[in-house]
This record gives C-alpha cells, sequence and structure tokens, in this order.
C-alpha cells in the first residue's frame, strides 16, 4: 500500500505550476532555470531542489512545519528542498520561480569563498524557508532576470544575474540563516538524509528503524536531522504524511479510511484528529469544499 499512496503523491505534488507557465528560461542542462508562474487561489509547492521564488504579484502565504512567510509583491524567499502549502488567499498571484542545482551552489560558494567568508556564523537549528525584503538593489536584481525572460539572452547573463542576487541576500540581515543552508551543499550526509526521507517517510518504522536503516546511532541521526531541518524527525514525518494525505484527498477518489492508511496513519480518527489540528476542518469537509 505504501507504495501506491508514495507514487500517488509524488506524481501530483511534482506537477505544481506546470500550467500557465510562462517565459521560462533553461540555463544549461541541469543548472538553472527561470520561470514566471500564474499560480491558482490555493495550491501546493513542491520542490525537489533549493529555490528562490520571487513574488511579482498578489499575496502569498507559504508554510511548513517550523513556520509560516507572508511574502507581499516584490519580496523574495529561499526554500530549501522539501514540500511546503502554498495559500494565496481569495486571488491568483504571479511569482518568478528559480530552482538551484546542487551543482551551481556549490560553484558559487567557491568562486566567492573569500567574499562569503565574512559572514557571520550561524549557530541556529536549520531553517526551510528564508524570506528577504525588497530593496532598491535587490529590485534591479530582479528587473533584470525579468527582462531575461522576454529577450534571448546568453546563459552565463542570467547565471551571473542569479549570483547577484545570492550576494545581496548573503550579506542581508537573513545572510547568515541562509549561509548556514548554502555551506551544507555537497555533504554527503545531507544529501543521503534528504533522498532517505523522501524515500522512506511512509514507512511504518519507528524512529530507531529510521536511524538504523540510515546506519546511524539514534542520537547522531537526530542531531543531523536536525541540523538540517531545524525540526525533530517525528515533526518532520508528521507534516509529510499530513501533506501526502492531503494530497489524496483533494486529488484522488480514494475513500478516506484508505487514504488514513496510505499515508501511514493507524486509523481513521487519529488521522481525522490529525487532520482538524492542521487544516483547521475534518477531512470529508475539507473534500466537499474542493468539490
Amino acid at each position: 500500500m505504501y507504495g501506491s499512496a508514495g507514487a500517488v503523491c509524488k506524481r501530483y505534488m511534482q506537477v505544481w505550476g506546470h500550467y500557465n507557465m510562462q517565459g521560462v528560461s533553461t540555463l544549461g542542462r541541469k543548472q538553472i532555470k527561470l520561470c514566471r508562474w500564474s499560480i491558482p487561489a490555493f495550491e501546493f509547492v513542491s520542490n525537489c531542489e533549493e529555490g528562490i521564488y520571487i513574488l511579482i504579484e498578489g499575496q502569498l502565504t507559504v508554510q511548513d512545519c517550523r513556520e509560516t512567510l507572508c511574502l507581499m509583491p516584490g519580496e523574495l524567499m529561499f526554500a530549501r528542498r522539501g514540500n511546503y502549502i502554498v495559500s494565496t488567499g481569495d486571488h491568483d498571484c504571479r511569482l518568478l520561480w528559480i530552482p538551484l542545482s546542487v551543482g551551481f551552489l556549490q560553484n558559487f560558494i567557491q568562486r566567492f569563498s573569500a567574499l562569503l567568508c565574512e559572514v557571520e556564523r550561524w549557530d541556529e537549528p536549520g531553517v526551510s524557508l528564508i524570506a528577504f525584503a525588497s530593496t532598491p538593489l535587490l529590485a534591479n536584481c530582479v528587473k533584470g532576470l525579468q527582462e531575461l525572460l522576454m529577450h534571448e539572452h546568453p546563459p552565463m547573463l542570467a547565471s551571473l544575474r542569479i549570483e547577484e542576487l545570492l550576494i545581496l541576500f548573503a550579506f542581508s540581515p537573513q545572510g547568515p540563516a541562509l549561509m548556514s543552508v548554502l555551506r551544507q551543499q555537497g555533504s554527503r550526509h545531507v544529501e543521503r538524509l534528504q533522498a532517505f526521507m523522501e524515500q522512506n517517510y511512509l514507512k511504518e518504522w519507528r524512529l530507531s528503524d529510521f536511524s538504523r536503516e540510515f546506519g546511524m546511532g539514534l542520537t547522531t541521526f537526530k542531531e543531523l536531522f536536525g541540523s538540517v531541518y531545524g525540526v525533530s524527525p517525528r515533526a518532520w514525518i508528521s507534516e509529510r504524511r499530513i501533506l501526502c494525505a492531503h494530497h489524496l484527498l483533494l486529488n484522488s477518489k480514494m475513500s478516506i479510511v484508505d487514504i488514513a492508511m496510505e499515508s501511514g496513519f493507524s486509523s481513521q480518527s487519529y488521522f481525522t484528529q490529525s487532520y482538524r489540528r492542521r487544516f483547521g476542518c475534518t477531512p470529508s469537509r475539507s473534500r466537499l469544499g474542493k468539490e
């Protein structure tokens, strides 16, 4: 049963934004893309890699298992690899999306290492979402990126613009938090943990089973997990399961009890309690509202 739920969730979580996509600029194979998207009034974001989201029009509320960010036009956000709920209220919004590959970020860190070492160290737990207020320099950089979507351009030109954007981020008040994320790029343990958790979060394992299957002691596993995700493994797993169930609820015809079982919940009643706590209504009410 796990396999079918995982496949359905993965499919629905990744089709987001493929419609109404305008002005796509691909910068080299497996490098970076600039995409201007029109997002419906309520939708999910699933990013399989780190990325920058720039709100062009409308309002955007982004939520993960740790925090909620409310963005206004012109504001920007860096999001780590993972899944997030996006609610835009009563109106659609438009944004510029820049997915960033591990290779691009590693190259950025290496090229500007002497400059970036001036950024203060961040000693807090890892973060998944980082918001940046617009400044004149950021606004000018964003304007340049938008113009690139309208004209033919050398790929290197867009790469330079995005590096400029990341440097401005690094030396903003949120820079230390961002650099703590970027410095983890290329870490074998971090990449392996992300892939491992995304593949196995629906498994009916105890936390000790996760750590054993990953090949670490429980304490070391918890420490690594906290440094990457900024929350406990249990909180992250619960959030991912409830999001998986929500996707199945809105995008499949499965019964609610089957959705509960497929998404790793021990019973329908426990699923209903968890769903109400997370979304403020019962699963059946949510499905009726979707219809």
